[in-house]
């Protein structure tokens, strides 16, 4: 019984040890044909990719002077343009200081004029407005004057209208 079951185990462990040698040969097989196809892929890839390596290569070459130059102008520019915001700051400041300054000068320019204007308009009221007024007052006395003796020429002449007739005394109207 023991040489039996000895021989069983025996096939047993045969039969696996085939059947792993089976599917390591499927894994084999599988593997070498996978690695065929993944190298003709790979050739391909390498074909094509080749010639656009190559281009790409080309055109970096050709385009780095380009952007060193293109790189050193926007540094010029970007000097220029801090340079000429600087002066133009600069100068901003500058006139408005120098605005500031005209409108100081227009101010007391204008303060001068109209102190001279009330020294001018208090000049012309002394010098022309007092003489005036004196005339005025002077006219106004002529004037007072002819009228009163107007008024007493024609007062003794309405007198003499006026005077009563002996029957008119008595009566009132």
């Amino acid at each position: 019984m023991n040489s039996t079951l000895l021989t069983i185990f025996i096939a047993i462990t045969s039969a696996a040890v085939v059947l792993q040698m089976l599917i390591l040969l499927g894994i084999y097989l599988t593997v070498r044909r996978t690695t065929s196809q993944m190298e003709s892929i790979a050739l391909d890839v390498q074909r094509r990719a080749t010639p656009l390596l190559e281009n790409a290569r080309d055109i970096v070459a050709d385009a780095t002077p380009k952007v060193k130059e293109i790189t050193t102008n926007l540094a010029e520019a970007s000097a220029n343009v801090k340079r000429h915001a600087t002066t133009l700051g600069e100068t901003a400041v500058e006139i408005a200081v120098r605005a500031k300054n005209k409108v100081a000068q227009a101010d007391d320019m204008v303060t001068r004029t109209l102190e001279r204007v009330e020294k001018t308009t208090g000049a012309v009221q002394n010098s022309v407005l007092s003489p005036v007024r004196h005339v005025n007052g002077v006219l106004n006395a002529i004037s007072v004057v002819i009228g009163s003796l107007l008024n007493q020429k024609r007062g003794t002449r309405n007198q003499q209208r006026q005077r009563p007739t002996s029957g008119d005394e008595g009566m009132f109207v």
